[in-house]
């Protein structure tokens, strides 16, 4: 009796998938914390550290270093919209009620009377903020405009533009009148102006001209209502902005005493358009500057576009004095120092670090840029006494601030800094971890990314710089930093132990996944594989039911995501939700559950290979699959048909559609009854039937016949009593054939019969005086004549008997070998191996004749299976075929190829003599290349080869391009370990 497997039981799967729940919920658990610990700035590595010496920290400490840079490039790139101006002659460091960082000049032009002319916006020109084109704002109200949330909303007054009548007085010099569309109505209702309408308004298709005015109306008529409808249409379109010119044509506005005014309206439908909160200098709105300044008036566009550019400008510039009031003095544990060495200018939110700096500067410590030791005038620094947040100073000689405020903020204890400078380059920082080349722990803030962050922010706009932020370790102000700490000092020693217990929760849960599916589907008591009902069904519906399951999660986090994004926000606001951490443990576990039946299922699909086989696809595939191949049977069908005396079965498909275009046509127009219709329908097809009945009967009398001559019986006769017509004559055609072909075979074998007996008889009966005169013509050479002449007559006989010996040979071995009467012992033999032989066996004879030998071997074995005797001789026959008519001083190419599972040899050599004749013409009996016969040859040697390589299953070709001659020999390729195919015995030869 088999031990049971423990491991696999119900209840050890049962006590795996509950602890998957479990080491899930407490994977998601730690999960959820780390990651809100995370975006709170927490590192693994931050655990048991300080928080000024933390990455959480640093973090905050760089961002907020970068709000600032931002806020200092965004309020110089607009300079000019300042309180101090260009025009003011000395500078001094003075509060402002804003701390913004704004110097205020004490003679400058106030800020309440300056304008801006928009044409200076338009031209990209620096501000003069004096009114040039006739069109300027108070920059104080485009200062305020810019701050209301909505001046751009498309819910601005609609414009009408009124196109003016040529006239010649002088009210009409500009071409060009623009309304409000309450406005223009208002001048409607009052009757000022009078709408002249070009319309069709009678059922005659002619247009006219009538005109609408206040209070007259229209006369009660038939057409007053559709004029009337036309006006309102007219109305409601000026009052929404879509009175189209291309849709509302022909309108003209009339006066009181009925001169045109203007010949053309429509709405304005600009992309600038907006609502006007403030009025330009001199005027009460943008369009009466339009409607009284020849320079405006047909740029309306431009306006708008114009002050859309200013306006947005300012809100730029109102962001980053926000921004910098953010981190006023007071109220941010962070200070800065920004000191422009192009311009001198200082910005701060620390009032005493600039006094420090300036009395450094006074006392002669600082020196100046061309090595030598200066102090500039700290007279104004040193008299603002004020606690402003932010100061600024103009700076008249290059000094030494970078080595200044090194040694300040290193002096100051309990101070995180870093220090900057564009030229020469320096970057310092007393930061823990920070370093040019090295990161801090778990996070990408290097010295480096943090240097090209800040020229990155103030380099563009500011040109060469000193910048200088640092925070205040003790935290005596709440601000971001202050909070930090807090978190910091509550929740940093969570980190670690979070996340090694997240992994290792991880690790188990992937553990038991990974055991579950080695032993889902077996069972302790055999090592059978067992399938549950649901792993039976078809794999696109078990899939499909795992999928629809799982929509209800999808499709609630896709319509959640901003509920998603509350409460990653509650997580960063109170670290854990309680709520949503049970809402993302419930999806997680119901996720589970049904990734497990899924997962689980497929894997016992896959151990017991259902996957495919139980697939709906695959069942499909099958049919389509089969469908094709019944639809290509009946298509073969049909071509071959076809294919076989091809004009008769045109002939009868012709026959047949003429047959049923006249019945279905020609019938339908002539026959207006129906019944008469189907009568005569019904005759004709029993005729057809007929005929056809009888045409079949005939066909399978011919075709019993053609099957018994072709199947060897050819004195079958086909009975010619009940046939007619064609198939009559064509059954004696055929027995006539089966006559003649009888006789013809019986002729053919008995030539042959006899040409064997022939061939074989002679070459027997010839062996014998040959052998004799062959051995007296030795017993001759033996007698020492010394007579040349008899000599020479000796040698001369001795070569042609063994020449006539070996024509002999060759005539009885080519009988052999044409008729199969050969015994062949076929084994497995490395082909370019015997090629090797035979060449080396050929390399004086090739040398005798000046032929080289060009060998294209592949370096793996070449194996056929081949009688190695027979192979030799017809290798031997090639290659002497080739000494004897290849033309000297050529090449001769052998090349062996290993290709679709074949041994593939080709010879190829250039012959001496033109090769005029087919090449078929060679593997003939007694056909020689050598048409005149000069060489030696019996003309058997490629019919052999030929007859040879047939009979070891090879595949023997000749090609001739020219005088290219080239043998191909093809054999089944053959794996060395292959056993060697048995073949029929051959009969033994006959001896006579």
């Amino acid at each position: 009796m088999k031990k049971k497997k423990w491991y696999r039981s119900v209840s050890m799967k049962g006590n795996l998938l509950v602890l998957q729940y479990l080491l899930l919920g407490a994977f998601l658990f730690c999960g959820v914390m780390f990651v809100s610990l995370q975006m709170q700035g927490l590192r693994v590595s931050d655990s048991g550290k300080e928080y000024v010496d933390s990455q959480a920290f640093a973090n905050k400490f760089y961002g907020a270093s970068m709000d600032v840079a931002h806020a200092i490039s965004g309020t110089f790139a607009y300079g000019d919209f300042e309180e101090d101006t260009n025009e003011q002659t000395s500078t001094s460091l003075t509060q402002g009620d804003n701390s913004t960082g704004a110097a205020v000049t004490s003679g400058a032009v106030s800020a309440d009377s300056r304008v801006v002319d928009l044409s200076e916006v338009a031209a990209d020109e620096s501000l003069s903020f004096t009114n040039t084109s006739g069109l300027a704002y108070s920059l104080s109200d485009l200062k305020e405009w810019a701050q209301i949330p909505d001046y751009d909303s498309e819910s601005a007054a609609p414009i009408v533009v009124c196109h003016k009548a040529s006239a010649s007085e002088e009210s009409f010099s500009l071409p060009m009148e623009y309304y409000y569309a309450d406005d223009f109505l208002k001048k409607i209702n009052a009757g000022e102006f009078a709408l002249s309408v070009y319309a069709d308004i009678d059922d005659s298709g002619n247009q006219t001209w009538f005109t609408y005015q206040e209070p007259d109306e229209f006369a009660e008529d038939d057409t007053s209502d559709y004029k009337r409808s036309i006006i309102e249409s007219i109305k409601t379109a000026i009052r929404s902005g879509d009175l189209d010119p291309d849709f509302f044509s022909n309108i003209q506005v009339k006066s009181k005493d009925g001169a045109t005014l203007y010949d053309q309206i429509y709405s304005y439908q600009g992309y600038y358009q907006l609502t006007e909160y403030f009025a330009p200098q001199g005027a009460d709105n943008l369009l009466d500057v339009l409607n009284s300044n020849a320079k405006w008036n047909n740029s309306i566009d431009e306006a708008f576009e114009d002050l859309y550019t200013i306006l947005s400008q300012l809100g730029v510039y109102n962001d980053m004095k926000q921004e910098l009031d953010a981190y006023a003095q007071g109220l941010s544990n962070m200070s800065y120092l920004y000191i422009n060495e192009d311009t001198g200018k200082i910005l701060s939110n620390d009032s005493d670090l600039v006094k420090e700096l300036d009395y450094k500067k006074s006392s002669g410590v600082s020196i100046t840029a061309s090595g030598t030791q200066a102090s500039t005038d700290s007279k104004n620094i040193n008299s603002a006494e004020s606690q402003n947040s932010t100061a600024s100073k103009s700076i008249s000689s290059a000094i030494d601030y970078y080595q200044n405020l090194h040694e300040i903020l290193d002096s100051r204890e309990e101070v995180s800094y870093i220090l900057i400078q564009t030229k020469p380059e320096e970057f310092t920082s007393n930061l823990k971890g920070l370093d040019i080349r090295d990161t801090f722990p778990g996070n990408d803030i290097t010295a480096d990314s943090w240097k090209e962050s800040l020229h990155s922010a103030l380099l563009e706009e500011t040109g060469n710089y000193i910048f200088a932020a640092y925070v205040n370790q003790k935290l005596p102000v709440s601000d971001v930093f202050s909070s930090g700490k807090t978190f910091f000092d509550s929740y940093s020693s969570y980190t670690r132990p979070v996340f090694w217990i997240g992994i290792l929760c991880l690790l188990l849960f992937v553990a038991s996944f990974v055991f579950l599916t080695a032993i889902a589907g077996r069972k302790s008591t055999d090592e059978e594989l067992h399938l549950c009902f649901f792993d039976r069904w078809p794999t696109e519906l078990a899939a499909g039911l795992v999928v629809i399951a799982w929509l209800p999660v999808i499709v609630f986090g896709l319509t959640h995501l901003p509920i998603a994004s509350y409460q990653i926000a509650r997580l960063q606001s109170s670290l854990i939700d309680a709520y949503f951490l049970f809402r993302l443990t419930l999806f997680g576990l119901y996720t589970l559950f049904w990734f497990q039946i899924g997962y689980l299922s497929l894997v016992r699909r896959i151990k017991a290979k259902q996957l495919w086989k139980n697939s709906i696809l695959r069942r499909l595939l099958l049919l389509i699959v089969k469908i094709i191949k019944k639809a290509a049977h009946k298509i073969r069908v049909l071509a071959d048909f076809y294919a076989r005396n091809t004009a008769a079965r045109l002939k009868v498909t012709f026959a047949f559609l003429v047959f049923v275009f006249l019945k279905y046509f020609i019938c339908a127009v002539f026959l207006d009854s129906g019944l008469l219709f189907f009568g005569f329908s019904f005759l004709v097809d029993l005729l057809i039937l007929g005929l056809g009945i009888t045409k079949a009967y005939h066909q399978e009398q011919i075709l019993k016949g053609l099957k018994e001559i072709s199947g060897g019986n050819l004195q079958y006769k086909i009975p010619l009593d009940k046939l007619s017509g064609n198939n009559k004559r064509i059954a004696e055609y055929i027995n006539n054939i089966g006559s003649g072909l009888d006789a013809a075979v019986e002729n053919s074998v008995k030539n042959e019969r006899m040409k064997t007996e022939l061939i074989t008889n002679v070459s027997h009966d010839l062996k014998t005086p040959l052998t004799s005169i062959i051995s007296y013509i030795d017993l001759l050479k033996r007698e020492n004549f010394t007579d040349p002449k008899v000599l020479e007559y000796l040698d001369i006989l001795e070569a042609k008997a063994a020449r006539l010996k070996v024509l002999t040979e060759d005539v009885v071995e080519a009988s052999k070998a044409s008729t199969g009467n050969l015994t062949l012992n076929m084994t497995n033999l490395d082909f370019v191996e015997m090629l090797h032989q035979v060449i080396g066996e050929f390399e004086e004879r090739f040398e005798e004749h000046h032929l080289t030998m060009m060998v294209y071997f592949p370096d793996e074995p070449s194996v056929i299976c081949a009688d190695g005797q027979r192979m030799w001789r017809v290798l031997e026959n090639i290659f002497g075929n080739v000494t004897k008519y290849a033309m000297e001083k050529t090449r001769v190419y052998a090349e062996v190829q290993n290709a679709r599972n074949q041994v593939i040899f080709s010879l190829k050599n250039i012959s001496a003599q033109p090769l005029n004749f087919a090449a078929e013409e060679l593997t003939e009996r007694f056909v020689r290349g050598d048409v005149a016969r000069n060489t030696e040859g019996s003309g058997l040697g490629l019919s052999i080869a030929k007859s040879l390589t047939e009979l070891q299953g090879g595949k023997f070709q000749l090609y001739l391009d020219g005088d290219l001659f080239k043998v191909t020999i093809t054999f089944q390729a053959q794996t060395p370990s292959q056993p060697t195919p048995s073949l029929p015995e051959q009969p033994e030869p006959e001896v006579r």
